[in-house]
């Protein structure tokens, strides 16, 4: 009877499946292969290579001798891990890339806008805000979106600021989009002064 019950329980044990998890290192090695092929990483396929997704995702996104997109990409997937860890990391990364000129800099300031658009809290905007510094107007759009992602009710005031101050046409475009989507009218373009009228030449005849 014993021998059944043991043979019993080895079969479920062997039929369960595994639980993620291992040495960080190895985490660490499973999601950036699995980054590598997947330009939207899923929640699920994440959970199955680590039970902590989001320490192996930071640590890929903070080494500057791994491959930009992969950082990229791990920066992306943050979004999926709501907590206070996360957004304040994304926080750090935006104001430590926020004036670069460096191309992955300007990658992971990006990618980092959107997904603490998406996490959103405390503080959020102040960060966000931070990358209208940026030399490249493609990071300043992703810090308008970011900001309209977060819903909050600070963000109006950021996006018109940048407004005020903001040269480039599809920038001014996107924030302008933005504000309507919090449903906030943007300001009314100035009127170009008018010329004086010259008054009409009298004829000498």
């Amino acid at each position: 009877m014993r021998l059944t019950c043991l043979a019993i329980l080895g079969c479920v044990l062997a039929a369960s499946p595994a639980v993620p998890g291992g040495k960080p290192g190895e985490e660490r090695s499973k999601i950036a292969a699995y980054l590598k092929g997947h330009d939207v990483p899923v929640a699920a396929e994440l959970g199955a290579l680590s039970g902590t997704p989001a320490k192996p995702l930071m640590a890929i996104a903070e080494d500057a001798a791994a491959d930009g997109l992969v950082r990229a990409r791990a920066v992306a997937a943050l979004r999926l891990y709501p907590s206070t860890a996360t957004r304040s990391f994304l926080g750090k990364l935006i104001e430590a890339k926020a004036a670069s000129s460096d191309a992955t800099d300007q990658l992971l300031a990006r990618r980092a806008a959107v997904a603490l658009g998406w996490l959103a809290g405390a503080g959020a905007c102040a960060h966000l805000a931070a990358l209208f510094a940026s030399p490249n107007p493609e990071v300043r759009i992703d810090a308008a979106i970011g900001l309209g992602l977060t819903r909050a009710p600070e963000a109006p005031a950021f996006l018109r600021k940048q407004l005020a101050v903001e040269t480039v046409a599809h920038v001014r475009d996107q924030i302008e989009r933005q504000l309507r989507a919090l449903g906030q009218a943007p300001p009314a373009p100035e009127e170009a002064p008018r010329r004086p009228e010259r008054p009409p030449m009298r004829s000498s005849f």
